[in-house]
């Protein structure tokens, strides 16, 4: 594990702005096995806006505790090498809207 993997990701989203007035927060989980390289920070942020913006998910599905996963497409390299998991929730939160959550921290 990585210990500047959380901080590199939290500060490559911490300038996204929503995609949808439906989407209160976007919850991503790392993955822990990889060292951060700062090179590829503006693309992995390019990636995540992206991949949100292909999924719509009912609000019914956001509503839900659990929230909505989106898997994570090939076809985004950088994403799918540093985030293990991306969970859409309707209920927003005071903190940034994309939250860097470590596994079995889900909010």
């Amino acid at each position: 594990m990585h210990p500047e993997l959380e901080f590199f990701l939290e500060d490559a989203f911490s300038s996204v702005r929503p995609t949808s007035p439906h989407i209160g927060r976007v919850v991503v989980e790392p993955d822990y096995d990889i060292t951060p390289d700062q090179t590829e920070r503006d693309q992995l942020t390019n990636e995540l806006v992206e991949c949100i913006q292909e999924h719509a998910p009912r609000a019914a599905e956001l509503a839900s505790p659990e929230g909505w996963n989106v898997q994570v497409p090939h076809k985004y390299p950088r994403l799918a090498k540093y985030v293990r998991r991306i969970t859409l929730h309707q209920a927003p939160t005071e903190r940034p809207w994309v939250e860097v959550a470590p596994p079995g921290n889900w909010i």
